[in-house]
């Protein structure tokens, strides 16, 4: 009985600890296994490209992540500022030198997931993960997640 209420407490420990690293712990998907869907795309001044790619999940009955990588033209820093599920149209386009407008939006289903983001200082993250997340602090001013309703 005592071995038993040792292991249940030891499984309950773990269980917290993976929960509670996958929340404040969250980074973005590794773009390893992920395919380029859009860019290229220089900004005006020629300051940073952006690049949009796609990770399918869930196998056949899955989605598609949409992520958004901006790339520093004359450092090659690279870092990812938009991250969110695929729906019916997706286009980026730059409004400023530092300002690109990411589209992704379903109007069959009312879902918008639009934005325009400072590439230096905001990301948006549809879940809210970034934004709790202790790891990708200090690579953003400003964190947008979709509020639901």
């Amino acid at each position: 009985m005592k071995k038993r209420t040792i292991v249940l407490i030891l499984l309950l420990i773990i269980i917290l600890g993976l929960v509670g690293y996958r929340r404040y712990f969250y980074q973005f998907k590794d773009l390893g296994k992920a395919t380029l869907f859009s860019g290229p795309i220089e900004s005006p001044e020629g300051e940073y490209n952006a690049r949009a790619y796609y990770i399918p999940y869930g196998g056949a009955a899955g989605g598609v992540m949409y992520l958004v990588e901006v790339e520093q033209s004359k450092t090659g820093v690279k870092k990812i500022i938009y991250s969110s599920e695929h729906k019916d149209e997706f286009f980026m386009d730059w409004q400023a030198s530092d300002i690109l407008s990411i589209t992704n939006e379903s109007s069959e289903y009312n879902e918008y997931r639009n934005i325009e983001l400072k590439v230096k200082t905001e990301i948006y993250e549809e879940s809210g993960s970034a934004c709790r997340s202790l790891l990708l602090k200090d690579q953003y001013e400003t964190c947008y997640q979709d509020v639901k309703e």
